[in-house]
């Protein structure tokens, strides 16, 4: 009896033992991101390891269910779920099932749903791939990492590269003004500005005076997870007469030699729509996946340099009144929506001086934060502070005090000048101090 005892015991540490070990070799969800592009939803599910996973629709309502074995779920993860969504995503749920996850993708119509499992490539672990197709759309968003959120309200980046630097010193200019001197004090000017606006982070792709080659500018971005990147520079001409700001974004022509270069060089392309490499995707398939996603973020580039044309006119001659195109190398990162400000010509004698000013600089870079803010305030992304703001916050007012502009205040308050005279029925940007004005809500 006593030996039938400790065989009993035997095998009853034995099953404890490998259900321990059982859990312990269980993977993790590290991350979900999501991408929308042209009646295509895209969902990654980023695992520590591989995981088996079953996807099946189902009606009435519509929605897909994802289950994914031996796998466990993180609470920053959990936290993120609320943020997921897209025209046709309205939310998911999950709940733990035996020793895995299932995930219920509500949807708002019927789609075809897919899914695909991508190895593990350079920083991204292996993947599952959901994709929900429902057609053409005309909302086209970027891809957002939503793991990484605070439970839906992280900071929007605005990645600032000062053109130039160290044995690089750009345009040389009349009064000894060099580009690389004008656009480090602008682009550190532009940083304090929108770190002073709740809810947004700047980060500078150089401080110094010091060479950064130009893809790496795209890469510190990128690595910051940058929502927008800002390059700063100021022009130069052989006819001093030439003079104004400009603002550029990628060209079709950039665009399409880039696609060369990231499709010719796979490996690096990791990074691209949400984590999916292009290193295992055939030819076809691939250029869809880059064409797509450098489409999206071309129009928003274009999009973003309206709003910053617009407020530079308040305060610099233009040299042109749209957005320019061109090939620019540090515009060419396919996921991050980029634009190019000129700030002036150096080789012209009233822009030099301007440029030379500690108060024009200033101007400048507020104007660029008015364009990049009132941008965002009208097209935050999904997740951020400031999302979550828009749709929490009521009026109130404010009592200008010395040194307050019109801008200055709508900025703070993540609104558009336009709509704080609407608000306050201004007939132009005069204030005084003491006046009280109503902030509208977001």
């Amino acid at each position: 009896m006593h030996n039938k005892f400790r065989n009993l015991l035997f095998v009853v540490s034995c099953l404890v033992l490998l259900f321990v070990s059982m859990r312990a070799s269980a993977g993790e969800i590290r991350d979900i991101r999501v991408a929308q592009q042209e009646g295509v939803t895209r969902i990654v599910f980023e695992l520590s390891k591989p995981a088996e996973h079953r996807l099946f629709p189902l009606s009435n309502p519509d929605r897909v269910v994802l289950d994914i074995s031996n796998i466990a779920l993180s609470q920053d993860v959990v936290n993120s779920l609320s943020a997921l969504s897209s025209d046709v995503l309205m939310r998911v749920r999950y709940a733990r099932r035996h020793d895995g996850v299932r995930f219920v993708l509500d949807l708002s119509k019927k789609v075809r749903a897919k899914s695909s499992v991508l190895a593990a490539s350079g920083q991204y672990g292996p993947r599952i791939l959901v994709e929900l197709e429902s057609g053409p759309s005309k909302t086209i968003s970027s891809v957002k990492n939503l793991a990484k959120l605070s439970d839906g309200k992280r900071d929007i980046v605005i990645a600032i590269d000062p053109g130039h630097g160290g044995k690089d010193p750009g345009a040389l200019g009349k009064y000894r003004v060099r580009e690389k001197d004008v656009v480090l004090s602008i682009g550190k000017e532009l940083a304090r500005q929108i770190n002073r606006v709740e809810g947004y982070k700047a980060v500078l792709t150089r401080s110094t005076d010091e060479f950064i080659k130009l893809r790496d500018r795209s890469r510190i971005a990128r690595e910051a997870n940058a929502d927008l990147l800002i390059s700063i520079h100021a022009d130069s001409f052989t006819n001093a007469s030439a003079r104004g700001a400009s603002v550029w974004a990628l060209s079709l022509s950039g665009k399409s030699s880039e696609m060369g270069r990231w499709l010719a060089q796979q490996e690096n392309a990791a990074d691209l729509v949400g984590g999916i490499s292009l290193d295992d995707k055939d030819q076809v398939l691939a250029e869809v996946l880059l064409d797509m996603s450098m489409n999206s973020t071309i129009q928003m580039s274009l999009n973003v340099g309206e709003s910053v044309l617009n407020d530079l006119d308040n305060v610099a001659k233009l040299h042109k009144s749209s957005v320019q195109q061109a090939g620019f190398v540090v515009l060419k990162s396919p996921d991050i929506p980029s634009i190019l400000v000129e700030t002036g010509f150096v080789s012209n004698s009233t822009e030099a001086k301007n440029l030379a000013s500690k108060t024009y600089r200033y101007q400048l870079a507020s104007a660029i934060a008015s364009g990049v803010i009132s941008y965002f305030t009208q097209n935050a992304p999904k997740g951020t502070l400031v999302a979550w703001q828009q749709t929490h916050r009521s009026g109130e007012t404010y009592t200008v005090t010395k040194g307050d502009t019109l801008s200055d205040i709508a900025r703070r308050n993540r609104i558009s000048v336009k709509s704080l005279r609407e608000a306050n029925t201004l007939k132009n940007d005069v204030i005084w101090v003491g006046q009280k004005l109503l902030i509208p809500a977001s």
